[in-house]
């Protein structure tokens, strides 16, 4: 016989012989002591898997929460974006419907443009509309926004687009009045930073912060009592002849978007 036959028959036997002692009780003795030995075991490996289980599914439940967490929070970011896209548009709108209703009150013929491009040059104080010379529009006209806030003048011309020097830029210059009045008493300079500046103020005129000034209607394609900004503060040396002024625009100049060309009244057809 075989190596293998002879385990084969040993096996065999041994368990037969187990199967005869249990069968005749004489190994319950043995088969309690190693129920009570191995019970302690059995708990541990129960609750091991207890608790295995139970970190698997807590690791589930993170993971769905993690997950609808960043659902949550990709809704909310989409929900906030659209909030300030319909804010930014409202205040649009209000913009716009407060610049017709000036036009139509002061009888000006306007043409509506919107903003198109800005200045890269952070000094310049530019912009470009999507109105040109085939619109009717013509260098050194006038440019408003809302309640006749004066923001700039057509500086180039094209035949579909034009730029706009605002009121802040270094090159641009406007005559300007007290509110009320139509008594020229200085000119508005832009010093970049979207900020401005009145010089050539008289000593003997009297100006005090918070002023309104308005264009004083003398250059020909800008008409008088446009609002031009607030004064802040008024400098003044006793020995010099002029004293100037610190201007705050009125509107936030580097968020503009839409805009209304004047027509002077000289200009339009058939005057």
């Amino acid at each position: 016989m075989t190596r293998q036959g002879r385990t084969a028959l040993t096996v065999l036997g041994a368990i037969l012989a187990l199967a005869v002692l249990h069968i005749t009780t004489i190994l319950v003795p043995v088969e309690d002591w190693l129920r009570s030995a191995l019970a302690p075991l059995g708990s541990a490996a129960t609750s091991a898997g207890t608790g295995l289980a139970k970190g698997f599914k807590g690791r589930m439940a993170i993971e769905q929460c993690n997950e609808k967490t960043a659902d949550l929070e990709t809704r909310l970011s989409s929900v906030s974006v659209d909030y300030v896209r319909l804010r930014a548009l409202e205040e649009e709108n209000e913009v716009l419907r407060k610049t017709l209703g000036y036009i139509q009150r002061e009888g000006f013929d306007a043409v509506m443009a919107r903003v198109i491009s800005r200045s890269a040059v952070p000094e310049r104080a530019l912009i470009m509309i999507d109105r040109g010379s085939k619109d009717g529009l013509e260098t050194g006209m006038a440019v408003v926004v809302g309640d006749g806030v004066f923001v700039g003048k057509v500086s180039a011309i094209q035949e579909r687009t034009a730029t706009v020097t605002l009121l802040s830029d270094p090159q641009s210059r406007v005559a300007v009045a007290r509110s009320g009045q139509r008594r020229l008493i200085g000119l508005v300079e832009g010093r970049s930073n979207w900020t401005a500046e009145v010089t050539l103020i008289p000593q003997q005129e009297a100006l005090d912060t918070n002023d309104i000034l308005v264009t004083s209607g003398t250059e020909e394609k800008v008409p008088p009592n446009l609002t031009v900004g607030q004064i802040n503060k008024v400098e003044s040396q006793p020995t010099d002849p002029f004293k100037q002024a610190s201007l705050q625009p009125l509107v936030p100049l580097e968020y503009i978007e839409t805009v209304a060309v004047l027509r002077p009244q000289a200009l339009r057809p058939g005057s």
